[in-house]
């Protein structure tokens, strides 16, 4: 066996523990990378702490509580939403040219212009050419603390089942006598059901990650706000 086959064969043992504890805490973390063009809005919008107003169709002052609700929007021309979660700004590419890095803000999902205002956004256009901007970003959460450990401890059990060494992972065999010695064993299906590896470990941490055994994350819907929230 070849150094070229133990790395291949470690970075599957790697990929696959990636992908059971990611669905054993409720396929909830994982930062991906992303591309957004965005179409600011050309509206000025006044915010003020705790009351915003701004002018009624009728040319009337309206008030109206700046609290966020199942979804809070901003317009204008200075501020861009993201599609989320976002975790981290890499660029902001206005006319095929990167901008520093001190040309935008992130708060949560919005995207401030520091400048003032976001350039128009010429969608007939591919991106990089004039008239074009896009943003870069990193979407997703953040694998919560441990998680490296956790790969580590799974990954290391699937290369010992996949190279005849000692392994803790179950077998499907629920019994066994030997030497006059019985043993009763968890079966993996049963075991996956409950969300959980046989690991001690392992499984410990699950629990604090995912102690409702959520298969997906959670989400609400409302015919008032049909995109979720």
């Amino acid at each position: 066996m070849t150094a070229e086959t133990d790395i291949a064969r470690m970075q599957n043992c790697v990929d696959t523990a990636v992908l059971i504890l990611w669905a054993l805490t409720g396929r909830q973390f994982g930062v991906c990378p992303r591309l957004a063009r965005p179409c600011p809005s050309q509206r000025e919008d006044s915010w003020m702490p705790g009351w915003s107003w701004y002018v009624g169709s009728a040319a009337d002052w309206v008030t109206a509580e700046c609290v966020c609700g199942p979804k809070c929007t901003v317009s204008g021309p200075g501020v861009v939403h993201l599609p989320g979660p976002v975790y981290e700004v890499t660029a902001v590419t206005v006319d095929g040219v990167a901008l520093a890095e001190d040309a935008w803000a992130l708060e949560g999902d919005r995207l401030y212009a520091t400048g003032g205002r976001w350039p128009n956004q010429d969608l007939g256009k591919p991106a990089g050419m004039p008239g074009t901007w896009v943003v870069e970003y990193l979407s997703g959460l953040e694998p919560p603390a441990g998680a490296d450990e956790m790969v580590g401890l799974l990954a290391l059990e699937f290369w010992n089942a996949c190279n005849g060494g000692k392994c803790r992972l179950p077998r499907r065999v629920e019994s066994l006598t030997r030497q006059g010695v019985s043993m009763k064993m968890k079966d993996p299906a049963v075991l996956f059901q409950s969300r959980s590896t046989g690991i001690p470990e392992i499984d410990m941490w699950i629990s604090a990650i995912n102690p409702h055994q959520l298969v997906a994350p959670s989400s609400v819907s409302s015919p008032d706000y049909p995109a979720g929230a």
